[in-house]
């Protein structure tokens, strides 16, 4: 009886520690004082376009006052952590802890490699960690590529439109001109027509009157000098 309350009372006491340190860490890999968003320049990846299974090296700023870097890839239609970081010194629950920092040429470099997943949309927060346990966040956004193959498809096929548009107007304006073009010249023809028309047969109808006229005027002339 003496060792199994002996037993029992180890168990209890193993599963008070194990409370207590998931209370006091419930993410080992943030045990961070306080985050606030970054001043400099932010993280850079080698591709902001998401592809599904792929290797990506992301590469976050850090200087000799970097104490550690924590990774996460975040799905943003739920909020899941997703995908493998490689070579991390701490693997927890939502993230990944890189202490073993090269700051040499002021870029720390990891690898994280995408899941099988295409319809999703994703994060890349990085969180650099200083010596007093104080971070500075900054993230990237993977653009999707169906997004982005469409919007194109979309613009060619609106340009295309337009350009069959204008060139059904071009067609259009060079069809009517020749035609709006010769009314004009067939009115004016018609008028000068008409009027040589006119003036002939006034020349017809006076030429009688005229030769009369005359004939009298002769023919009082005699008379006066007869």
């Amino acid at each position: 009886m003496a060792v199994l309350g002996s037993t029992l009372l180890s168990l209890c006491f193993g599963m008070l520690l194990i409370s207590a340190s998931s209370a006091d860490y419930p993410d080992r890999c943030m045990s961070f004082s306080t985050v606030s968003p970054t001043t400099g320049p932010g993280i850079k990846i080698n591709s902001n376009i998401y592809e599904s299974n792929r290797i990506y090296t992301i590469s976050v700023p850090v200087d000799s006052s970097t104490n550690s870097v924590v990774l996460r890839a975040m799905d943003t239609n739920n909020n899941n952590s997703i995908g493998l970081w490689q070579r991390a010194d701490w693997y927890c629950n939502s993230s990944v802890l890189y202490q073993h920092l090269d700051t040499h040429e002021g870029f720390f470099k990891a690898n994280w490699q995408s899941p099988y997943f295409t319809n999703i949309t994703v994060v890349i927060q990085a969180f650099v960690i200083n010596v007093n346990r104080v971070a500075t966040l900054s993230s990237l956004k993977l653009e999707n590529q169906a997004m982005i193959t469409t919007s194109p498809s979309m613009t060619s096929m609106t340009s295309m439109t337009s350009r069959t548009s204008m060139t059904s107007m071009t067609r259009s304006t060079t069809t009517r001109s020749p035609t709006t073009n010769r009314f004009p010249t067939t009115a004016k023809t018609a008028t000068s027509t008409l009027t040589t028309t006119k003036s002939f047969a006034n020349r017809i109808l006076l030429s009688p009157i005229t030769d009369a006229i005359q004939i009298l005027l002769v023919f009082l002339t005699s008379k006066l000098l007869f």
